[in-house]
């Protein structure tokens, strides 16, 4: 088995279940007696419970499994779903996300702190909450217990676990540091066709749990006869025999478990099994009970909790592509070597003497296909790395939810624009800035119900997050009904942490200060804000990361509205070629509004603070041979493009503006970068190397 393949495919399954799973409890709290919405989640939860038994993550398959015990007894009609059972619900959907986090990180999810939402579950799904499994391999191990000693003799594998010197070692130090000796037999249900990927998935669950000395028969190198594994055997040390029970019952279509506590004298001084020193054919049933024992478990799992939660996301190194892009894909490639054809042909022409001019006019019209095919392809591969925004606008109804149920403000949420597409590497990093507006505006903005009443609105706030496609930008705009931001409380704020300029600045100079670092107007620091991160957190990603823009209007009593300018992609651009001096340079299209020639009797004002009119507005006059230290040369006429920022515009002197044209971006070393004046560099067809500018850097310098 390729188990990094296996696992990775899981993820990548799982995950998906996993945000259905999420999103379908949301409707289910909205519509609580939708049959339809019962079927769903106890669908997505069985298919989550299997994947993860098949995989052999037991912990993570028994909080599913709990949690459609609790959707059965909801589809059978023995259970409504009231508040605190969607409540429980929502914690196994909660905790399952950040197990298999912990997965894709490479651990196995055992070590987890599931007794607090087990419990929970279990006091609505009618289980015994202290941790026990609910497989049917644990009920024949109860009538057993009970005291049928022909079910307990059918338990019995006789074969001798006959153990080596090495196992003999590891049998010594494990007694040496307090383990107990255990002896598992395993019984696959008779029904089951396929029994060793059964048995594999009990060995490789207790391997992650416990110390396996000896299996029979044998797991590694060639597996034997199949239904040799119906009946299996391991011998293991370990220090939770609670937890070995419940792992070892983890797994689907296991018929019988049986556990024993071995003495290690007994294999140490000959290597081969003799005699328990309790067990279920033997009568000492305690042993049993003990390892099984509501308490037990309830006590491991609270040692658990105090570790607190895990949180994270899985790490998305796939995506899906419908087939008709990868079917233009596919047509560009077979066009793409029918003309290489083609031109191999025409270079043999060449060479046996063709005439020259006609082999010329050939390859002129091949080269102009070339040139069409290989433009479809790049649009072509564009295509299938765009995604809709989407994955990330359905996490904001949860995210609203519980924030509104933390502060105690009712919150209608709308979204739009959730079809628009935009860059996969884009997407990724946007969760953070969106998520940060969205807590501020909650924490912030919105008032509490009474206040909302008082100043004449409803009871219940509003949020909105639009998306939407403007020219080569996506356009994605936050907007609230709350309280709106006061600008005079930000310049007092200011004015306390030493800006002593703030007095004279402008509303949008002071709207700014939102985003500096530390700069926080709320005086009580919580969980949710205070510490004035948030807004740094969104302008840096945005402006730096992203390389697109953040703006922010607020309106007293009449909400707050955050719009962020984001490129569609961060590989290819649309730029400006420009010259300064001996260098090329690149300028982001979405950047320029136009180009200009700018006579020097048109530029008033002192050097680093001139200006030149641009219809019929004064705008900022900049040089890009200033930006590097080295100054304006001295002429008569100027070239110049024109760069925008929302309603703002201003000149950039160059010394020449050469074409429109695409780049592809590669990222630029730091060492070439220490004052982050490019967002990346490219290659020409010549071999020359153009820096792109980061316009966000001239504007927040300079605007």
């Amino acid at each position: 088995m390729d188990e990094s393949r296996l696992r990775h495919a899981f993820l990548e399954e799982a995950e998906e279940l996993s945000q259905k799973l999420g999103e379908s409890l949301m409707a289910l709290e909205s519509d609580r007696t939708s049959a339809h919405l019962v079927n769903e989640v106890f669908r997505l939860t069985h298919s989550l419970k299997s994947e993860s038994a098949l995989m052999g993550f037991a912990a993570l398959s028994e909080l599913a499994h709990r949690m459609e015990d609790v959707l059965g007894l909801a589809r059978n009609g023995s259970l409504s779903i009231e508040k605190p059972v969607i409540d429980s619900l929502f914690a196994g959907a909660d905790l399952i996300a950040e197990m298999m986090a912990a997965i894709a990180k490479g651990e196995s999810g055992a070590s987890f702190a599931t007794g607090e939402v087990l419990r929970g579950l279990s006091a609505f799904g009618g289980k015994d909450p202290g941790g026990t499994p609910t497989s049917g391999a644990v009920a024949q191990m109860q009538r057993g217990r009970a005291g049928t000693p022909a079910d307990a003799a059918d338990l019995v594998f006789d074969a001798p676990l006959t153990l080596g010197e090495f196992e003999k070692l590891q049998l010594a130090e494990a007694r040496d540091r307090g383990e107990a000796l255990l002896k598992i037999t395993v019984s696959v249900d008779e029904a089951e066709t396929m029994k060793f990927p059964r048995a594999y998935l009990v060995f490789s669950n207790l391997e992650a749990v416990s110390n396996v000395v000896k299996v029979v028969p044998a797991m590694e190198g060639e597996p034997v006869e199949d239904a040799l594994y119906g009946r299996t055997t391991l011998l293991l040390t370990s220090s939770n025999e609670d937890e070995v029970l419940r792992t070892a019952s983890g797994v689907d279509q296991i018929a019988h478990v049986m556990i024993e506590r071995c003495q290690f004298d007994a294999f140490l001084a000959s290597g081969a099994d003799r005699a328990g020193e309790t067990g279920i054919a033997g009568g000492g049933q305690s042993d049993i009970e003990a390892a099984s024992a509501p308490g037990t478990g309830e006590a491991a799992s609270a040692g658990q909790d105090e570790q607190g939660r895990r949180a994270g996301a899985v790490e998305k190194t796939t995506i899906r592509v419908d087939t008709r892009k990868l079917n233009d894909l596919w047509s560009l490639i077979a066009e793409l070597v029918l003309h290489k054809s083609q031109i191999a042909r025409l270079s043999e022409d060449i060479g046996h003497g063709k005439d020259v001019h006609s082999v010329r006019e050939e390859l002129v019209e091949s080269f102009d296909s070339l040139d069409k095919i290989s433009s479809g392809m790049q649009q072509a591969m564009m295509d299938t790395r765009m995604i809709p925004i989407s994955v990330i606008f359905s996490k904001f109804p949860r995210l609203v939810r519980d924030l509104s149920r933390k502060l105690g403000k009712p919150v209608e949420l709308v979204l739009a624009g959730e079809d628009t597409e935009i860059d996969r590497s884009v997407v990724e990093a946007l969760s953070d800035p969106l998520t940060h507006i969205i807590r501020n505006s909650l924490d912030h903005g919105i008032e509490f119900p009474e206040e909302r009443v008082r100043r004449g609105k409803s009871e219940k706030g509003r949020v909105s997050v639009t998306a939407r496609r403007q020219g080569g930008n996506i356009v994605i705009e936050l907007e609230d009904d709350g309280r709106g931001m006061d600008v005079e409380t930000i310049r007092r704020k200011a004015l306390d942490m030493g800006m002593n300029e703030a007095e004279t600045f402008t509303d949008g100079q002071l709207l700014d200060l939102v985003f500096l670092p530390g700069f926080s107007t709320k005086d009580v620091v919580t969980d949710l804000s205070g510490r004035g991160v948030g807004m740094d957190v969104v302008a840096t990603r945005v402006r730096s990361e992203l390389k697109g823009d953040v703006m922010l209007r607020t309106e007293n009593n009449r909400g707050t509205r955050v719009t962020l300018f984001l490129p569609l992609t961060l590989t290819i651009v649309n730029a400006l070629l420009i010259r300064g001096e001996s260098h090329l340079y690149a300028l982001p299209l979405t950047d320029v509004d136009s180009t200009a020639k700018l006579v020097s009797a048109e530029i008033r004002g002192e050097e680093g603070r001139e200006s030149a009119l641009w219809m019929d507005e004064e705008i900022p006059v900049f040089s890009l041979g200033a930006l590097f230290g080295n100054g304006r040369p001295k002429t008569d006429e100027y070239f110049a493009a024109v760069l925008r920022h929302g309603d703002r515009k201003a000149y950039l002197v160059v010394d020449e503006l050469i074409e429109e044209r695409e780049v592809v971006i590669k990222p630029v070393d730091d060492l070439l970068n220490s004052q982050k004046m490019f967002s990346g560099v490219s290659v020409l067809e010549n071999g020359k190397l153009v820096f792109i500018l980061d316009t966000s850097f001239l504007r927040r310098e300079h605007f």
